[in-house]
């Protein structure tokens, strides 16, 4: 039977701007303050190695490849899961990927960003994933998002409709957008009736970009359970998933779905022309 509760840590990080040395070297001082915190899993932000990076060839490596092999390490060492993200050698480009490590180490899931971000030009250096798989935290059901895939409802509703109970967001989502990901992670959270737990890093990277945090863990009815600042710490939240589950019962939302219904407006859309200005009408 899965646990009714998750203790989650989000690892709130500045990120030290392409140098994976460097990060993985920190990175272990995260893992044992988030496993004496009594987490059973963290999560890094997005590209935790690099940054978010527009010249991702340089640091492309397989999956499973060595920043799997560093994180496992760590996750085997303190005995709990780890969140990482890696660039992955992909043809025609890279593709950003975020990475589950079980606590014996091995490699549990790995889930490509489906939406690069093209308003960044993301879409020019990384190619685009094409599934989400759904991986267990101790037989908890789980799924992956990355930063700008938040902006998109349906791989969260997909997740929600396979089980998915809880979802693990990695970003870079800067300054000037950030009520955008306040409001998208309650969203996601309060439609699906999952747990959304969101990473930002903080800080300014070479790009002229500036991160402010706000990391956040959602429960199934939007609430917020942690809340980071605008500097560097971990945030550490409990989810109560006997209310959740609690909550998908008596309040069945999710099984009030009509996907076909929804299927046969996406056609009509996709197969209905422009209205020609004018056309049909005398302006008067």
């Amino acid at each position: 039977m899965a646990p009714s509760r998750l203790r989650v840590a989000l690892i709130q990080q500045a990120t030290l701007w392409q140098d994976p040395e460097a990060n993985l070297a920190r990175a272990r001082t995260w893992v044992a303050r988030a496993a004496e915190a009594g987490a059973r899993i963290a999560v890094f932000p997005e590209l935790f190695t690099l940054g978010f990076t527009m010249a991702p060839e340089p640091f492309a490596e397989p999956l499973p490849g060595p920043t799997t092999e560093v994180v496992g390490a760590l996750s085997r060492e303190f005995g709990i899961y780890l969140v990482g993200t890696a660039v992955e050698a992909h043809t025609p480009h890279p593709r950003n990927a975020a990475f589950v490590t079980g606590p014996d180490g091995s490699l549990v899931a790995t889930y490509r960003k489906l939406h690069p971000f093209s308003y960044g030009e993301e879409n020019r250096h990384y190619s685009g994933g094409e599934d989400c798989p759904l991986f267990e935290v101790d037989g908890i059901p789980c799924g992956l998002q990355i930063c700008y895939d938040l902006r998109f409802p349906e791989p969260f509703r997909a997740l929600a409709a396979r089980g998915a109970e809880v979802v693990f967001v990695p970003a870079n989502w800067p300054r000037r957008r950030i009520s955008a990901w306040s409001t998208l992670l309650a969203a996601r959270a309060i439609e699906n009736q999952m747990a959304i737990c969101g990473v930002n890093r903080v800080g300014h990277d070479a790009l002229g970009l500036d991160y402010p945090g706000a990391s956040a863990i959602h429960d199934a009815f939007g609430e917020v359970v942690a809340l980071g600042s605008d500097g560097e710490e971990l945030v550490v939240g409990d989810l109560d998933l006997d209310q959740l589950r609690a909550w998908r019962e008596r309040f069945p939302a999710l099984k009030d779905r009509r996907p076909e219904v929804y299927a046969s407006l996406e056609n009509a859309n996709a197969n209905r022309r422009p209205h020609a200005p004018g056309a049909g009408h005398h302006m008067g």
